[in-house]
């Protein structure tokens, strides 16, 4: 039986959904090493480390930069601001990871030409409360960072549009299970009545 164009489009996205699975879950590893990066912030604006980090790049290579990334892991056990930074950023990372398997799960059922079931209003709900645990996670880490820097200014970063972002992303994905849902048990109904 040939494929329909919406179960091609699906086939499309559910390899793009597995790619960045896997390059969500590998960056992970490298999450302690970025965060000792991005919290020193004179390393950055060193010319001197610009140089070196340039060298790497071109003499060594990515493997090279990565290796030095997983070198952070050390500073798990120095520094608080890297544990909570990296915390952020594993819970997250998890988070996002989940959510991309329940859209691959989704993406599954449209591929098999059978997409209202219930497993897909269990899957997009599973979503949501993945959504809303992200937004309560930059939340606290909002509080934290407010607490931390004694100013204002992380209200004006990008950790507090994840806490609205994810929050309202939580609520399409509630509305979308409460749609397939009912999807399904009309299917239900129908195939039962013929």
């Amino acid at each position: 039986m040939e494929k329909t164009a919406v179960q091609r489009l699906a086939a499309v996205l559910r390899t793009m959904v597995l790619v960045v699975l896997a390059v969500n879950l590998a960056c992970m590893l490298f999450v302690p090493g970025m965060a000792v990066v991005w919290l020193d912030r004179d390393t950055m604006t060193d010319p001197e480390w610009r140089k070196a980090l340039a060298w790497a790049l071109q003499e060594r290579g990515l493997l090279f930069v990565g290796v030095v990334c997983l070198g952070g892991f050390r500073c798990l056990f120095e520094l608080t601001s890297v544990r909570m930074l990296s915390l952020f950023f594993w819970l997250c990372g998890g988070c996002t990871a989940m959510i991309l398997w329940q859209a691959k799960k989704v993406l599954d059922t449209i591929l098999e030409g059978n997409p209202f079931q219930i497993k897909n209003a269990q899957a997009l709900s599973r979503a949501a409360v993945c959504c809303w645990m992200l937004s309560s996670i930059a939340l606290a880490r909002l509080f934290w960072w407010l607490g931390h820097d004694h100013s204002a200014a992380p209200l004006f970063t990008y950790n507090t549009l994840f806490i609205l972002g994810f929050l309202m992303a939580g609520l399409l994905f509630l509305v979308m299970s409460a749609l397939f849902r009912q999807a399904a048990e009309l299917k239900e109904d129908q195939d039962l009545t013929i």
